[in-house]
């Protein structure tokens, strides 16, 4: 190895060569020719690769996990197959020099200086071929799993070379005593002959070895075991023992190095017996050239062999060959035999069915035939009598031919006044068009109206409550209920009272709108107000439960007066809905004395909470716009009072946070929900309850099952349907797409779907059938839309604008059905009154 590894034996860390072999100083006394001028031995190619297989096979036996190398790819393992011999040598003496200065750095102390030790790449030399130099100084930059792959594939490849390798036959290298010229300074170290031009000749490689032996004191690698091609020779005792110099000898620290040295020591005393004598140079020199004579015969018979081989395996080929084609002669022959039998066999029974078909379509043609020459002597006989019949016939095709012109003329007339209707259809849609823009503009301007409305509403309120002038402006309540008596008389306000003035104030507005429009307006305006008065007593009922009462006692107090407000909001729903439905029937009397003792249980309320002032900067807060209780939206609208939703009084509610949806004021009623508000009879002492359950006053008892604020809520999901369908219709004439009509279709069906739920919860589900029918109906419809549209099908196909045609019909039917469930609910309303 050049650089700092040793030179010895090309088993990584072997023993030490035969003391018969000297070693040079220098690597250019290594190819020097023998003193005698005798030509060298070639070098033995197989023991050296022998030698490269063995230190191969115990890397990669150490570096496995099974102990056993790994296959190489299939890939490496061709490149490989195509080299030469003398490629394949080279590759393997680089790999193995690579090797051996591995193991040596791996050997090098951890604290060692890096000036010191083998070199860290395999240094080039002058003897090989630049690029085999760049390549070998290469070797050293690959990983170790790279570089084993490397070892791999060369070690399986010298195992596909050299089969016997496997088996353990691996040929030593040639003895010194018969085969070596004798031995000087410039003999191959190592019982190695010396290279070729195909093999790297080591720079000073002996020298190095020493130095870096004596530098670390680092023992060899542990040698093979012992075996016939690796270890020492036994020193020979024979006339033709070269001595060598003794400065060229050098120490060694393999093992055997002592010995080694004695033997080199007894053939210094024996050198003067003729040891190197003419004579016996001159019978080692006919002894080599008699075995490279054998060599060479032996290589001529192993070629004529080799050529007899070949020649045999091509004739064996070709008989192979040449059977192989005979047979599939044979099998093609048989093949075509049975085809050919079977095609005659298909061609007999063709002809016998030909026959057959031949012989009865004589027989036909013999019948027909026979029928014709009948027909046309019954014809001849009957020639005479037809004459007479042919005027009739002439008369009865004229007849027909004047029916179809007239057919004609009257289709032609259908499909012009077809034509008409059509034009006045486009006319009449172009006119619905403009019509329905005009109703949207109308529309707009109606709620730019409203929302004036209720920002002046807002103010008055707000004016009102900064004016601290509690004074209800209502001329219908009696002056014992009047509110700002007993807020000057009886100090309602303090500073550390329950409920906001502002919403006393808002309170008694929704009174005063409601005791105006029963008496100014149309009946069935009562509803929109009467609502706002549930929402401003919602509000009320949200300040007591933002602060809760201190004590037990006032605890119990205050329960009892809520069950009154709430016992007496229940009779003013019912009296709303009954002034309403009985279209002016009713006396407004009745509507004012709910409204009386709703504002007295009221009073009573707020005389023990207390009315606390509210400051300037919460007016401010309150007045957002949308706090105003009162959602009149007929006020100036020409559509119908339950085209109106009370969800506007949601929105409206300054604690929006804090309500739960829809029913609006569900505690009203006499529902056990956990969602009722604090004036449901759940949270009221039963005591407080039941007298407003059994009389109020009024003449009458207070609406059972919930059926006042589920009416309440029933109307608000009809005026979102109503609301919905209209828009869902606008989107089908705009020819929206399925992203815009499915939202309002999922809209459609979960309205229909809580207002089903709520029938439900009131135990009328068998007034269901037809809506729910027709939810289904329209669920199914959205469902075929998505599929068009998976298709993608738009509005310029039929099967789509047949489907958009299909949608109004069904969402009309989920109007009318949800209408007459209305006002069924609402005839059981008016049935459970009691006019006694």
């Amino acid at each position: 190895m050049n650089g700092g590894f040793p030179t010895g034996p090309r088993s990584a860390g072997g023993p030490s060569p035969p003391p018969s072999i000297g070693r040079s100083s220098t690597a250019t006394d290594i190819y020097a020719r023998s003193e005698g001028g005798r030509s060298r031995r070639e070098p033995d190619t197989e023991a050296i690769l022998g030698e490269h297989y063995v230190a191969l096979k115990r890397y990669l036996s150490q570096t496995s996990r099974d102990g056993k190398p790994t296959p190489p790819q299939n890939k490496a393992r061709d490149k490989l197959q195509r080299l030469t011999s003398v490629q394949f040598y080279e590759l393997s003496t680089d790999v193995f020099d690579e090797l051996l200065r591995r193991q040596a750095f791996s050997r090098r102390p951890p604290n060692a200086p890096q000036s010191v030790g083998p070199p860290p790449y395999l240094l080039p030399e002058e003897t090989f071929h630049p690029k085999r130099n760049q390549a070998r100084q290469k070797l050293s930059s690959l990983g170790p799993p790279r570089f084993r792959d490397l070892a791999t594939d060369v070690f399986c490849e010298l195992e596909r070379r050299f089969p016997r390798f496997v088996a353990g036959d691996i040929p030593r290298l040639s003895s010194p005593a018969s085969t070596r010229a004798p031995s000087r300074p410039g003999t191959a170290m190592s019982g190695f002959p010396p290279r070729g031009p195909s093999r790297r000749q080591p720079s000073n490689a002996s020298s190095i070895r020493g130095a870096l032996q004596d530098a670390y004191d680092i023992p060899p690698s542990p040698g093979m075991p012992p075996s016939s091609y690796d270890r020492p020779q036994p020193k020979q005792s024979q006339q033709n023992t070269i001595i060598p110099n003794k400065s060229t000898m050098v120490e060694e620290d393999d093992d055997g190095f002592d010995d080694a040295q004695d033997s080199y020591a007894a053939n210094n005393i024996e050198k003067g017996d003729g040891g190197s004598s003419e004579k016996d140079k001159q019978i080692i020199s006919d002894y080599e050239d008699q075995v490279r004579e054998l060599q060479e015969k032996l290589n001529s018979m192993e070629d004529d062999l080799r050529k007899k081989d070949d020649e045999m395996s091509g004739v064996l080929n070709q008989e192979r060959s040449r059977s192989n084609a005979a047979d599939a002669e044979k099998q093609e022959w048989s093949n075509m035999r049975l085809d050919l039998e079977s095609k005659l066999t298909e061609a007999q029974s063709l002809n016998n069915a030909l026959r057959d078909e031949l012989d009865r379509m004589r027989d036909e043609h013999a019948n027909e035939t026979r029928q014709l020459r009948e027909d046309m002597e019954a014809s001849a006989a009957n020639a005479g009598s037809s004459g007479r019949a042919d005027p009739e016939l002439e008369r009865e095709n004229e007849e027909l031919r004047a029916a179809l012109d007239e057919q004609r003329e009257t289709t032609a007339q259908v499909r012009r006044e077809a034509q008409e209707f059509l034009r006045e259809m486009k006319q009449l849609s172009e006119q619905s068009g403009a019509s329905w823009a005009k109703q949207g503009e109308l529309e707009k301007t109606i709620e730019t109206l409203e929302q004036e409305v209720r920002d002046w509403r807002n103010r008055y309120a707000r004016a009102k409550t900064q004016l601290r002038g509690m004074r209800s402006a209502s001329m219908s309540l009696s002056s014992g209920n009047d509110a700002g008596r007993f807020v000057r008389d009886q100090s309602f306000t303090d500073d550390a009272g329950v409920v906001k003035d502002l919403h006393v104030t808002k309170f008694q507005v929704a009174i005063d709108e409601l005791l105006r429009r029963a008496r100014v307006e149309q009946p069935d305006t009562v509803i929109d107000a009467m609502k706002s008065v549930v929402m401003s007593v919602r509000r009320i009922a949200k300040d007591l439960d933002a602060k809760p009462a201190a004590d037990e006692q006032s605890r119990k107090q205050r329960k009892q007066l809520k069950g009154r407000v709430s016992s007496a909001a229940n009779s003013m729903i019912t009296a709303s809905k009954t002034f309403a439905t009985s279209a002016g029937i009713a006396p407004v009397s009745v509507l004012d004395a709910a409204a009386s003792n709703l504002v007295a249980a009221m009073v009573e309320l707020l005389r023990f909470v207390k009315i606390r002032i509210t400051p300037d900067g919460e007016l401010e807060e309150e007045d957002d716009g949308t706090v105003t209780p009162v959602e009149s939206a007929g006020f100036f609208s020409p559509r119908t009072a339950k085209s109106q939703s009370i969800q506007s009084a949601y929105q409206a509610d300054p604690y929006p946070q804090d309500l739960p949806p829809p029913p609006p004021f569900q505690g009203l009623g006499r529902r056990s929900s956990i969602d009722s508000s604090a004036y449901s009879p759940i949270n009221s002492p039963r005591e407080s309850v039941e007298p407003y359950n059994k009389a109020n006053g009024n003449g009458y008892a207070p609406t059972s099952n919930g059926y006042g604020s589920r009416q309440v809520y029933l109307d608000d999901q009809t005026a979102n349907l109503v609301q919905t369908i209209q828009g869902l219709v606008g989107s089908i004439r705009g020819a929206a797409d399925m992203n815009q009509i499915d939202p309002q279709i999922r809209t459609i069906v979960d309205t229909v779907g809580r207002v089903i739920s709520e029938t439900e919860q009131s135990g009328r589900g068998d007034l269901l059938g037809r809506l729910y029918d027709s939810q289904q109906r329209l669920m199914e419809a959205g469902e075929r839309g998505h599929d068009l549209a998976a298709d993608g099908k738009g509005e310029g196909d039929r099967e789509w604008r047949m489907w958009t045609q299909t949608l109004p019909p069904i969402a009309f039917e989920i109007a009318r059905e949800t209408k007459e469930l209305v006002q069924r609910i609402d005839q059981l309303i008016t049935a459970n009154v009691d006019f006694s």
